[in-house]
């Protein structure tokens, strides 16, 4: 079975395009609060975190005696 060398071309090719994608994974993308309180303004956006990141347990009288 005869194979032939890699082209060097589309290994550099390859390896630059790898590169790229990995360089635009690594930008940052401003956090999600950050992204509300530009859409929706600081007190709405903390408002609105608050109640999402809160404990949502049962308290213990939530259950009876």
């Amino acid at each position: 079975m005869n194979v032939s060398p890699p082209d060097e071309g589309k290994a550099v090719s390859r390896l630059r395009d790898h590169c790229c994608g990995v360089t635009r994974l690594a930008q940052v993308k401003p956090q999600a609060r950050e992204r509300l309180e530009v859409a929706l303004g600081g007190e709405l956006a903390g408002r609105l975190v608050g109640a999402l990141s809160g404990d949502h347990r049962l308290p213990a009288r939530a259950f009876g005696d």
